[in-house]
């Protein structure tokens, strides 16, 4: 007995060891304490999560732009806390004269932001005049004081009316494109997070960072005039009704064909309405345990669709369909580019297979950019094809990371933004293998790491206010990841990965979750990684010291004068045009020494030594060569 508590006492200090190496805030001390968390990456024995279930109608004036919206929530305590308020997002208030944002924005794009029309919490009438008693309107938050307390493990229904002009200036994620083209997204009053870091997530929405969700039900139905095509997260469920047969059938045949099919083209619209001949339709859709829900219109655009096997086990298949104005740069491809990123992402890295029913890029005209929501994509056009089909599958990767991990973007931005500008790679050097997409991803990293302005990614989202805030975001977590992809090897990489969705499918990690998943998988403490890479100040930078060359062995001292591990290429250029190549994994820095040795054994004239190469980032290139003395 004694001796199994001496093992038991000897891998339970190893664990805390390695947890206590890496930085911990109080709050998420108390998670461990409160055993909702666990020092080995795993869920707590007392884990927890709130949801709801969305029922929404709304109305579009596809002319004016302005959504009616009347909505029916039912709210789900199962955290241990009595709640006392309840906090709900109005995202669209960012619009507000008085709103907090990051950024100036001229007078004349701003507005009223939501306009409440009712307040009902189970069944009890909110004067939403009142803001002294019971509700306080902020920013973009509406706090209401519960006229009787919401015990554990119990419900509470809401109703609520609103309206708010879709922006056709001021658009941030979302809006009103012109000519009867909307991607509606953040437009719904959202009930926040209450979790067992934070409570309620009290962050109002300023512009720059982005969102943190339940995973919900959603049961939709949009009101739009005939002629007016619907798309949106979930299923349509009246597709039948509101699409004209042919379309019907064409939208039927692209669910199960390899090869786009031209759902809708200009040629459809010269026929007629490409929807049923009422004055108005009402456009069903049902999403279930997803984390948002938006949807889009048009009355011009193309449709086209095809569709890939995401399950080889049950045959399930994905729609990969897309949505773009006629002669759109690149799209007429784009369904199949869309179908790539899939198929990459089910079958090769993560490989898991996609969850969704379909995802759906929609193209507003914009020449770049993008933001995603579950099963929606909204996308510019890039005019350069590897920044397109990059575009394509960096949006689409989100429905992985964060949808369905439900990490909380507003303070680790990095754990989405990240994955989704890591995953692209193989894909976009597919379709432009001229095109070297990770270089791409090591210049931006390094071009910018050591800035006084460039803070690590561990400082939450919302305080990365400078100008190098994508470097904490999307840049640095991205190249941290290909390091340690070659540090782990590609398939206990792909294992420690896996094991991590496994794990936090529809929950809410946070980073130390993720560090300690693959801390666990490796059965290794990786804190020497970690830390300089997501939680210091500093830069990557090696340089050659000396070379030695006696009797046929050549030594070089290779420093590490950066903070941020990195693994090693040494090249040997010799006098007769050949080289020899040695590489390295960062793991050569995990002792904490800085400097390495790299030998080999040749007779032949040495005339310089490199460093590094444009695949390892380094922030000061130029010592990154040693010439060889020729005296």
């Amino acid at each position: 007995m004694k001796k199994l508590l001496l093992i038991f006492a000897f891998f339970t200090s190893q664990i805390y060891s390695q947890t206590n190496s890496l930085y911990m805030p109080f709050e998420i001390k108390d998670a461990i304490k409160n055993e909702t968390r666990t020092l080995n990456g795993l869920p707590g024995k007392n884990y927890w999560q709130n949801k709801s279930d969305y029922k929404i109608n709304v109305e579009v004036n596809t002319e004016t732009g302005l959504l009616i919206g009347e909505e029916k929530i039912k709210y789900y305590n199962n955290s241990p806390d009595s709640l006392k308020r309840i906090v709900i997002r109005l995202y669209q208030d960012i619009a507000k004269t008085n709103a907090s944002r990051n950024w100036y924005v001229n007078a004349k794009h701003l507005n009223n932001g939501v306009e409440l029309k009712e307040l009902i919490v189970n069944n009890k009438s909110y004067d939403l005049s009142d803001t002294s008693k019971n509700v306080f309107r902020g920013s973009t938050n509406l706090n209401v004081r519960l006229k009787e307390i919401l015990p554990p493990n119990s419900e509470l229904s809401l109703e609520i009316k609103w309206q708010f002009v879709i922006p056709n200036d001021f658009k941030i994620r979302m809006g009103n494109y012109g000519d009867g083209n909307f991607f509606v997204a953040y437009w719904y009053p959202q009930i926040a997070v209450f979790d067992d870091i934070d409570g309620w997530d009290n962050q109002d929405y300023q512009g720059t960072v982005e969102f943190y969700n339940d995973f919900n039900n959603y049961d939709i139905q949009i009101k739009i005039p005939a002629g007016f095509l619907a798309w949106a997260t979930g299923e349509l469920q009246n597709a039948d009704k509101v699409l004209r047969k042919d379309i019907f059938d064409k939208y039927e045949k692209a669910k199960i064909s390899d090869e786009t099919i031209r759902i809708v083209t200009q040629e459809d619209y010269k026929k007629g309405s490409v929807t049923s001949e009422n004055k108005k339709n009402i456009w069903h859709f049902v999403a279930n345990n997803v984390t948002d829900f938006s949807f889009a219109l048009s009355k011009s655009y193309n449709w086209d669709g095809a569709s890939v096997i995401v399950d080889n086990q049950t045959g399930r298949r994905a729609l990969t369909d897309v949505v773009y104005k006629d002669g759109t740069i690149h799209y007429e491809n784009a369904a199949q580019y869309s179908r790539e990123s899939i198929k990459y992402l089910s079958y090769e890295f993560p490989g898991f297979p996609y969850p969704y029913s379909h995802v759906t890029s929609y193209c507003n005209g914009n020449k770049g950019g993008g933001m995603e929501t579950p099963m929606m994509a909204n996308d510019g056009a890039p005019e350069k094809l590897a920044n397109h089909v990059g575009l394509i599958f960096h949006e689409i990767a989100h429905n992985y990371f964060p949808f369905m991990m439900g990490t909380n973007e507003r303070k680790y931005a990095w754990m989405d933004e990240g994955w989704a500008s890591f995953l692209p790679r193989d894909v976009v050097d597919k379709f432009v293998p001229s095109h070297d997409y990770l270089k791409g991803e090591v210049d931006g990293f390094q071009n910018t790491a050591g800035r006084e302005a460039e803070l690590p990614p561990m400082v939450v989202s919302y305080s990365h206010l400078t100008t190098f805030s994508r470097t904490g975001f999307y840049d640095r977590p991205s190249v941290a990841y290909y390091q340690l992809k070659e540090l782990l090897g590609d398939e206990l990489f792909k294992k420690a990965i896996l094991e991590y969705i496994n794990r936090w499918f529809g929950k809410h990690p946070i980073p130390l979750d993720f560090f300690n998943t693959i801390n666990e998988v490796a059965k290794e403490d990786l804190s020497w990684f970690w830390k300089p890479w997501f939680y210091e100040f500093g830069y990557p930078d090696l340089t050659i010291e000396n070379v030695e060359n006696l009797y046929g062995k050549i030594s070089v001292k290779v420093v590490k004068l950066g903070n941020i591990p990195t693994n090693v290429k040494v090249i040997f250029e010799f006098d007769d045009g050949t080289n020899e190549t040695i590489e390295k994994s960062a793991n050569v820095w995990k002792d904490g020494n800085h400097s390495i040795s790299i030998n080999i054994e040749s007779n032949k004239k040495l005339n310089k030594v490199i460093v590094g190469d444009k695949h390892i980032p380094d922030s000061i290139e130029g010592n990154n060569v040693f010439e060889v003395s020729t005296n």
